[in-house]
């Protein structure tokens, strides 16, 4: 898995009948302040191609591969673009981890859906504080029921690269290094 070009966002999920279902994706609903520099939103139809073309998604706990809830190949796991965002079902599989899940979501300890993409197409809006990317072409790498909200370490990287790259007199010297050094605690 290429996790240098791999973003992960947060949405909610919610349990029913041994099933999860929610939204990974909400159209056009604005992020939280990503990195103190951006908001990002997605637009309709976003993963249409990717979906379309028949590609296995996955979908995981806390974004560990060694945690597999369900996956589209094995109809495990569905995905469907609908007018409010990227719709999911999951049938979890009757193990620990599977059992765990269902339980900590029905107490409402995990109430969050993340999910891994790679943007493949995106605007960027830099008139306005703070800056607004949008993504309208995307690849969908992976779903994940999380307790955490979001993994900015995941994400920014690929975000301030493309930035960067349509607006280099945006960079600041120094700021990736002091902030991955903040991150790791160094």
């Amino acid at each position: 898995m290429d996790t240098v070009n791999f973003e992960i966002r947060t949405s909610e999920l919610i349990a029913k009948e041994r099933r999860l279902v929610g939204y990974a994706v909400r159209w056009n609903s604005l992020s939280e302040i990503i990195w103190d520099e951006f908001r990002e939103q997605f637009t309709p139809g976003a993963f249409a191609g990717y979906l379309a073309s028949g590609n296995d998604v996955r979908c995981l706990f806390e974004h560990d591969y060694t945690q597999l809830l369900g996956r589209t190949r094995s109809g495990t796991l569905i995905l469907s673009e609908d007018d409010t965002g990227l719709r999911f079902e999951l049938t979890p599989p009757n193990t620990q981890l599977g059992n765990d899940v269902l339980e900590l979501v029905e107490r409402g300890d995990i109430e969050g859906m993340s999910f891994g993409f790679r943007a493949l197409k995106e605007n960027w809006d830099i008139t306005q504080s703070p800056y607004l990317r949008t993504v309208t072409a995307a690849e969908l790498r992976e779903i994940t029921i999380t307790s955490l909200p979001a993994y900015p370490e995941s994400g920014v990287e690929i975000a301030h690269r493309s930035l960067y790259s349509q607006y280099p007199e945006l960079r600041r010297a120094g700021d990736n290094r002091r902030r991955w050094a903040e991150l790791v605690e160094i």
